[in-house]
């Protein structure tokens, strides 16, 4: 015989499938939240009463869950690392890039390719007319020229690197406001129990974290009262729980180095930062940059000593023995220290001169030429600057994957929810017909059957 629900069993229900209908709708307006996981409800089956051998059951448990897998979370952390790893590095270089672009000249912006060729130039058209003073100040102003766009494209470099400092010490600062905040949500949450509540903090806390991954790499322990801590890849911690321990940053060789807290032993973590914008940032200062300036340095440093070694074996204009034309071994320090054309020593008849402009066809860099030696320089920059997007776009794509992947989890659709919805109030309209006829039903009964209208 098919049993009638009692009232009570359909009341909870409506008020279930209310709190339902609540919760979808609640999904709704935080779907574009940042943040925010996407909150179901879990069913389960309430005690269970035995009284005179008859079972009977108090009914179901309704706990609402928040949708989360650990594991992909930590994944789009780690893509998001790299991800900003690579973008960050990625505009570096292309601004490296921008000093040496070539125009529709064929020149590089720089004008280091120009004027090298215009010194060795300007050396074998004196060979010809050695005594010729326009001559002679060609080349004097071609050597000026040369060391003065090697001066300035150092110096563009060096600010370069200066401006990455900078950002550098502000992303740092980003990065112990949100150790910070991660500390405190860890401090709030740990005093809670599961429920709305604590994962609302913890929708909080986990953003933290992840825009943290977007300034540097960290590995996160999640602790057993539902904190997590934070510690660098070389195990310096920078969350305890609910106690932050800020980076500092210093200067050292002009350049910005980051240090662990005292309270963790204050040691230069510079070296153990290889995620995040932080991380991106560091590989051009550190390595990329470093590389372009060791090869114009070569460059500066090579011509000066070979033109220098030439220009002494020669006469100067009233016969004395040739000097030194440039001074200085890097690309920022190379200058014209010959400050009268009369000291290049062209001669004897002007063979010199020419010696020092065949200076420009001879293997001096490493087995090639100094253009060769330049454009191989360009070459590589391009080269690294190329490798760099593509692996952008690899890391682009790993975090667009894991992305989707987290939010089919824990993401709010608004289709899902509204079909959800649709479906929870047709349930509800049917339960509350239900209840309708039950009280009738039970009117009926109460009157012997006399047809009662109940409201």
């Amino acid at each position: 015989m098919l049993e009638m629900p009692t009232a009570s069993a359909i009341e909870r229900y409506l008020s279930l499938n209310t709190q339902q209908m609540k919760l979808t709708a609640a999904n709704m307006a935080n779907q574009n939240t940042d943040g925010y996981t996407r909150r179901t409800v879990s069913w389960g089956s309430g005690d269970t009463v035995s009284v005179g051998g008859a079972v009977s059951s108090t009914g179901v448990t309704a706990t609402i869950v928040a949708q989360r897998d650990r594991v992909l979370l930590r994944s789009v952390q780690t893509a998001t690392e790299a991800d900003s790893a690579s973008s960050a590095r990625v505009a570096a270089l292309n601004n490296l890039q921008a000093l040496f672009a070539i125009g529709a000249t064929g020149e590089d912006a720089s004008g280091i390719g120009a004027a090298v060729s215009d010194f060795f130039n300007a050396a074998t058209s004196l060979s010809a007319t050695p005594n010729d003073g326009a001559a002679r100040q060609s080349m004097l102003t071609a050597a000026q020229t040369l060391a003065s766009v090697m001066n300035q494209t150092a110096a563009q470099i060096t600010s370069q690197s200066s401006a990455m400092n900078q950002t550098i010490a502000d992303s740092v600062t980003q990065v112990n406001t949100l150790a910070a905040t991660v500390a405190a949500l860890n401090k709030q949450i740990s005093g809670l129990g599961t429920g709305e509540v604590s994962d609302a903090l913890v929708d909080q806390r986990d953003l933290a974290v992840t825009h943290l991954a977007k300034l540097m790499d960290v590995n996160s322990i999640r602790n057993g009262d539902g904190s997590v801590s934070l510690a660098l890849s070389n195990g310096i911690p920078l969350v305890n729980g609910s106690t932050a321990l800020p980076l500092t940053t210093g200067t050292v060789n002009d350049s910005t180095q980051i240090f662990a807290s005292s309270a963790a032993g204050g040691a230069d973590v510079t070296a153990a930062i290889h995620g995040g914008s932080i991380g991106g940032s560091l590989q051009v200062r550190d390595s990329d940059i470093p590389a372009v300036m060791a090869q114009l340095d070569t460059l500066a440093g090579t011509l000066a000593s070979a033109v220098n070694a030439q220009n002494i074996l020669g006469t100067d204009a009233v016969g004395n023995t040739g000097g030194p034309i440039f001074s200085g071994s890097t690309a920022a320090t190379l200058t014209v220290v010959a400050t009268d054309a009369n000291a290049i020593a062209a001669s004897p008849d002007g063979s010199n001169a020419a010696a020092i402009g065949a200076l420009q066809d001879t293997a001096l860099m490493g087995g090639g030429t100094f253009a060769g030696a330049f454009s191989t320089m360009l070459s590589g920059l391009g080269t690294t600057a190329a490798d760099a997007t593509t692996g952008r776009a690899a890391d682009a794509a790993v975090l667009t994957q894991t992305t989707t992947q987290m939010d089919a989890i824990s993401g709010v659709s608004l289709d899902t929810e509204a079909a959800n919805l649709t479906q929870f109030q047709r349930s509800y309209e049917a339960a509350a017909k239900v209840m309708s006829i039950v009280n009738e039903l039970m009117a009926q009964a109460i009157n012997l059957g006399t047809p009662t209208a109940v409201s």
